[in-house]
Order: C-alpha cells, then sequence, then structure tokens
C-alpha cells in the first residue's frame, strides 16, 4: 500500500518553504478559531433566548438560517480566492467576523443578531474553503494532502471541544454579549498575524499558466468526471456524519435508555476517538498508504461498525464502538476532499469550493432526511441508511480509482 515513487507532482502556491511554514502555521491558527466560534451558539441559545424575550426553538431556527451563509460562502469563496488569493480571502473573513461579533455585542437587536449571525457563518465558510486552498498548495503528492488536511481538522476539533468550558465561564462571570466579544478579540488577533506574516503566494491565473506550459497544452476547465463524482461521494458521507451527529443520542438515550450524562460521555468518547484518529492516521497513515485504498477500507468500515452499533443493547458494548466508530470516520472527511482535489493536478479555488460545498449541502440534507426516516420508518431504518450510503461512496471512489489508472495508461 506504500506509494510509488512516481506519483504526479502538484504545483505549490507558494514561493519557498519558509512561505510553506508560514501558511500551514496560519491555516492551523484559522481553524481553531474558526472551530471555537463555530461551538459559541449551542452555549448561547438559553440565555440569548431569555434575553430576547423568546423560546430557545426560536433561537436555534434564526442560528440554523445563518448556515446557509456558510455554504453561499463556500460555493463563491472559489470564486473569491481566484481574484484575491487565499491569504487575502482569509483576510476578508477575519474582518467580516470582527464587524459582525462587535455589532452582535453593541446593537443587541434581533434584526442585527439575526444578520449578523449570517454574516459569521459567511466568514466561516470564506475561512473553510481558503484553508483547504492553501493547504493543498503546500503539498506536492498524493497522500500528502490528505495527511495534512487531517492534521488541519485536528486543530479545529480542539477549538470546538475547548469552546463550551471558555464560553461557560465567559457568560457565568458576565454575559452572553461577553462572548461576542472575546469572538471579536481572537479575530482581530487573526488579523495582526496575517498582516505580520509576509507570504508570496502565486494567484490562479499564473498558476495555471505554468501547469500549461509544463504539460505543453491548454489547461482544462477545473470541472471533470472524477471530480463530481467524488463531491458525490463527500456529498453522502457527510450526510451518514449527520446520521451520527442527530440520531446517535436519541437512540442512546430514548431506545436503551442511558442516562443523560452517560450519553454525554459516551459522545464526548467519540469525539475524542475522532481527534485522534485525525492526528495519528493523518501525520503517520495517509502519507504513506494509497488515498483510494484507505478511503474505501474505512468507509466499509464505518459502515459496518454503524450496522453492529444499531443492534447494541448493553453499555459494555456500547463504550468501544463509540471509540471505533470515531477511528472509523475520522480521516475519511479530509481523504476524499484531498482524493477530489488531487485528480486537478494542482491547487484550484474553484474545485475546492465546489467540493467543500458539496459537501456543506450534505449537512442541512442529511439532517432533514435523517429525522424525516425517523419520523416514518423508526430511528433504526434511518440508522441503517448510513452503511447503504457508505457502500455507494465505496463504488463512487473505485470509480474515480478506474479513471485515473485509465488517463495514467493513455
Amino acid at each position: 500500500m506504500t506509494e510509488e515513487a512516481g506519483s504526479p507532482q502538484q504545483k505549490l502556491i507558494f514561493s519557498t518553504p519558509h512561505d510553506v511554514r508560514k501558511a500551514i502555521l496560519i491555516t492551523f491558527i484559522a481553524f481553531l478559531f474558526c472551530g471555537f466560534q463555530a461551538a459559541i451558539y449551542g452555549m448561547t441559545t438559553v440565555p440569548v433566548s431569555k434575553f430576547f424575550g423568546t423560546l430557545p426553538e426560536t433561537i436555534v431556527k434564526y442560528d440554523s438560517f445563518g448556515m446557509w451563509g456558510q455554504i453561499l460562502a463556500m460555493g463563491t469563496g472559489g470564486f473569491v480566492i481566484a481574484r484575491i488569493r487565499g491569504k487575502n480571502t482569509l483576510l476578508l473573513a477575519g474582518l467580516m467576523m470582527l464587524v459582525a461579533s462587535t455589532l452582535i455585542a453593541l446593537f443587541p437587536v434581533l434584526p442585527v443578531y439575526i444578520s449578523m449571525s449570517f454574516l459569521c457563518n459567511m466568514a466561516i465558510g470564506f475561512a473553510l474553503v481558503s484553508c483547504y486552498y492553501m493547504t493543498m498548495g503546500t503539498v506536492r503528492k498524493e497522500g500528502e494532502s490528505e495527511g495534512k488536511l487531517a492534521i488541519l481538522n485536528v486543530f479545529f476539533s480542539a477549538g470546538f471541544m475547548i469552546s463550551p468550558i471558555i464560553n461557560g465561564f465567559v457568560i457565568d462571570s458576565w454575559s452572553w454579549r461577553a462572548v461576542f466579544v472575546l469572538i471579536a478579540a481572537m479575530f482581530a488577533a487573526f488579523i495582526a498575524i496575517l498582516l505580520f506574516f509576509n507570504i508570496s503566494e502565486m494567484a490562479d491565473d499564473a498558476l495555471k499558466e505554468e501547469k500549461k506550459k509544463e504539460q505543453g497544452e491548454a489547461t482544462a476547465s477545473f470541472m471533470s468526471v472524477p471530480l463530481v463524482l467524488t463531491a458525490v461521494a463527500f456529498f453522502l458521507f457527510v450526510y451518514v456524519e449527520q446520521i451520527m451527529n442527530n440520531l446517535n443520542q436519541p437512540r442512546m438515550q430514548v431506545d436503551l435508555g442511558f442516562d443523560i450524562k452517560v450519553v454525554g460521555a459516551l459522545v464526548t468518547t467519540y469525539a475524542l476517538s475522532q481527534m485522534v484518529g485525525r492526528l495519528v492516521f493523518g501525520k503517520f497513515l495517509l502519507p504513506r498508504v494509497k488515498v483510494h485504498k484507505y478511503i474505501i477500507v474505512s468507509s466499509l468500515l464505518f459502515g459496518a461498525f454503524i450496522f453492529i452499533f444499531v443492534n447494541l443493547t448493553s453499555l459494555s458494548t456500547v463504550i468501544p464502538f463509540m471509540v471505533l466508530l470515531g477511528l472509523a470516520n475520522s480521516c475519511i472527511y479530509p481523504s476524499i476532499v484531498g482524493y477530489g482535489l488531487d485528480q486537478i493536478g494542482h491547487a484550484s479555488p474553484k474545485a475546492t469550493s465546489f467540493i467543500i460545498t458539496c459537501g456543506s449541502i450534505g449537512i442541512p440534507v442529511g439532517t432533514f432526511m435523517s429525522g424525516l426516516i425517523g419520523e416514518n420508518f423508526g430511528r433504526t431504518k434511518a440508522m441503517l441508511v448510513g452503511p447503504v450510503l457508505l457502500v455507494v461512496v465505496v463504488l463512487l471512489i473505485f470509480t474515480v480509482r478506474r479513471m485515473a489508472v485509465k488517463r495514467e495508461v493513455a
């Protein structure tokens, strides 16, 4: 399963190794801060609803509307990056987050909260696309990008995990508005870091020109059948992740009768296993294996573990499967993204935006369909959709690999 020495070489978008190191550091900080910001809404829902005199469910509805801002930014982020480059798009995202968080803290009225939450989510969308694009632009061969993307997601997970603890103290000591002051301060610091680091980044047009000169032919559009098939696989995988995110807790609490504190501990175990898997597999496994084989094996294992999990009834058997489920799916997300973008041959902002957007659409679709199927056919059947979709993911990745082999032979 070791990568061949003749793996296709990709074009770097940074001029020197020093620029590469600075770019990686920036993306790690961005993902840490984005993960921290993404977790604030669960903590602020109740105090915000009390402040505005409405139900928590109403605030959740407004926050979910904001998620479409993230999808909008992901869909357009590639075009923005192509015009102003990755680092400047991150700067734009930082400024948007700074302005939006500051306005929420200073003018706590419902229309401002709703519109600025939408803007905050747009900032997250631009930041995620930029980070994925910049990370892809720091690697040369297949497998290396998937490992770096996995480690990148570790920082998002770390930010997401420490956020509730810190913000719990902030809300208790001051108010929910202080959380947005903290977010504004963090992204002001992030803007200062971006301005401090002077990175030489190649523009998208220049990158395509260099690629064209090397190949001696016109550069094709970023859109291709392998990229589309991989994007569909990514959408289906994100759907499966929503099955675990939305139906995992109700199954354990309602169907199995576990105490809420036990359920919380089990969910944390799942998240920690996922984060550890991203760190260990991203560092030591993905750079050394055929990426398509990793996706296929991990997807089949994840599907098998879900199938077994829905038939478990005792706490002693559920605990180890929380660990196995977290480890199995830990690096599938970054691996599918990286594998799809590897088909382009260079870091493409529009391709990055396309595949990330396809996956993100799986969040609302997967959430809605899981609830709809569970409501009409039962929670177990809704969860068993997961293994079926993962088999489709395997078939799609296998098809993309066959197409890549044919291109290499030709």
